[in-house]
């Protein structure tokens, strides 16, 4: 889920006219949100014939523009092992932009609590359509990007996590071109997150296992 609603706001004024006040509604609803409903709308991706087990916030919150079309976006992600519980976590991110030119994200800048880390990111995709380009002056790009993150780290944010609180977890993308896309992510979704990864690992008996 993402909560950068300054950049929101421009966005949608680009893309579908004004509408900043659906926007801050949109924000509120997700400060609203509990980190139950972050453990209870969790997916859950389970094959019998997968080694990996796949957990992810994906449906937990999604800013919406117009008529439901989701821009930039995040969700955490967890891959389990399914024999010894070992777990790795990212932070998944979409970056959506109108331009002449690619912006090659390259790393991220987060919050810790002994200062802000930076680290290269895995680009899990990237895509361009011009179709539209007499109306925004440019093409449409879109980066997909990952960044494995410590499951203990995030347990630090999770502790943090109380209800309704106006607080996120900060971080930056930074590209290969100069620009930068700030965002954020709630201690709820967190906690949630964390919460559905350790229920799962209790069903299959791996309560104890160590995190990648």
């Amino acid at each position: 889920m993402r909560l950068n609603l300054g950049l929101a706001i421009m966005l949608v004024a680009a893309f579908v006219g004004c509408a900043g006040t659906n926007l801050e509604k949109q924000t509120q609803m997700a400060y609203n949100l509990t980190k139950e409903h972050f453990k209870n709308t969790a997916t859950i991706k389970d094959d019998p014939l997968d080694t990996l087990a796949t957990i992810t916030t994906l449906n937990g919150f999604q800013f919406k523009y117009g008529r439901d079309t989701v821009l930039n976006d995040n969700f955490l992600r967890a891959f389990i092992n399914k024999k010894t519980g070992t777990t790795t976590i990212q932070l998944y991110q979409v970056i959506y932009y109108h331009g002449g030119g690619w912006n090659f994200f390259q790393t991220i800048n987060y919050e810790t609590p002994s200062g802000p880390e930076a680290r290269r990111v895995k680009v899990i995709s990237r895509n361009v359509d011009c179709s539209g380009s007499h109306y925004y002056g440019g093409c449409t790009y879109t980066e997909h990007l990952a960044f494995e993150i410590e499951e203990e780290f995030l347990r630090i944010i999770a502790a943090g996590y109380q209800p309704g609180q106006h607080v996120t977890w900060k971080f930056k993308f930074k590209a290969k071109s100069g620009r930068e896309y700030k965002d954020g992510m709630l201690p709820a979704e967190i906690a949630g997150f964390l919460e559905a990864i350790d229920a799962y690992r209790a069903s299959c008996g791996l309560t104890n296992a160590a995190s990648k």
